[in-house]
């Protein structure tokens, strides 16, 4: 069970990891802020990028509970191990792409993951899914066979059952660790948002990159607003904030439509060899996924189950707005 601290009505303090303008993530809380109090003028937003309000990435959960915030952005995979069910929002290989990811907005499986959320403290309030890719320090990087004994962060347990089962050896840190980590020699390969390789300038220590095509990496990051926080906004509050939700959601995508060109350009630039991942790979990848990752996440409960049900019936009955 969770506990709050009593919310103050009419404020909403928006904590994030990332740095400030440079990641879509901030860039997109702040469009949604501006638009927000243009609808409701009282509603006070802030937003406190690179872990400014002194709470770790992993605590801001829990923050949210307490009452120390009342909102945050960060992967829904980072709590996992508190709520399970939530590492549907990093299987392996589905949604295999971005377009693929936004068109579940609304659909069913939106819908029970709402629930789940609403179940354990918190509403989601945005539906930012970043596409990833893989970066690493040696040479070989991208197939099944090029993961045999190396060190591995992939972001979530489940994941990295995946990942073991091809050999390699993972490893649990934030993505705020990974430059760190693989400059030490520590780490071989991470696999992180094509955003955060970004803002935490991974090309500086990479020697070659696994990004674009269909992608093992597709991530839900939204902004979240604690349930005592979201019962304590007025009607009007509340109305204000969803409707710049569609206009935050629509930055948010224009701007994922460009970072993989960006992220292309940027670790070229830092002489990382970068390519796509090649789809024989991504099947291979998919087949391996379905013995591992998805069978023990379908087998944490029967909400689980649900949940990976209704993301496949969602992808396959999706059509494009």
């Amino acid at each position: 069970m969770f506990s709050q601290a009593p919310a103050e009505a009419g404020r909403l303090r928006i904590s994030h990891q990332w740095a400030a303008d440079k990641d879509a993530r901030d860039r997109s809380a702040r469009v949604l802020a501006a638009e927000a109090q243009k609808r409701a003028p009282g509603l006070a937003i802030s937003i406190h990028p690179d872990s400014s309000l002194g709470i770790a990435p992993l605590d801001q959960y829990d923050a949210m509970l307490d009452g120390r915030i009342e909102a945050a952005i960060f992967p829904l995979f980072y709590i996992a191990p508190r709520i399970p069910e939530l590492s549907v929002t990093l299987l392996p290989g589905v949604p295999a792409t971005i377009e693929h990811a936004n068109l579940l907005k609304g659909s069913e499986f939106h819908m029970r993951l709402r629930a789940v959320a609403e179940k354990n403290g918190f509403h989601i309030v945005t539906w930012w899914w970043l596409a990833g890719g893989l970066v690493s320090i040696d040479d070989k990087i991208g197939g099944v066979d090029d993961m045999k004994g190396v060190h591995i962060r992939s972001g979530d347990k489940l994941f990295d059952l995946m990942f073991a089962r091809a050999g390699a050896v993972p490893m649990t840190m934030p993505s705020t660790e990974i430059a760190d980590e693989m400059r030490s020699g520590r780490l071989n390969i991470a696999q992180a948002s094509l955003e955060t390789l970004l803002s935490m300038n991974i090309q500086r220590v990479a020697r070659t990159a696994v990004i674009g095509g269909n992608a093992l990496y597709i991530s839900l990051h939204p902004l979240m607003v604690s349930t005592k926080a979201w019962s304590a906004l007025s009607d009007a509050e509340r109305k204000a904030i969803e409707e710049a939700v569609d206009v935050a959601d629509r930055d948010f995508i224009a701007s994922q439509a460009r970072i993989e060109a960006q992220s292309v350009a940027a670790f070229e630039s830092a002489g990382v060899r970068t390519r796509a991942m090649l789809f024989d790979e991504y099947e291979k990848w998919l087949r391996l996924a379905q013995q591992t990752s998805w069978m023990a996440y379908r087998g944490q409960s029967p909400e689980s189950a649900g949940l990976i049900d209704a993301l496949l019936t969602s992808l396959i009955q999706s059509k494009p707005k």
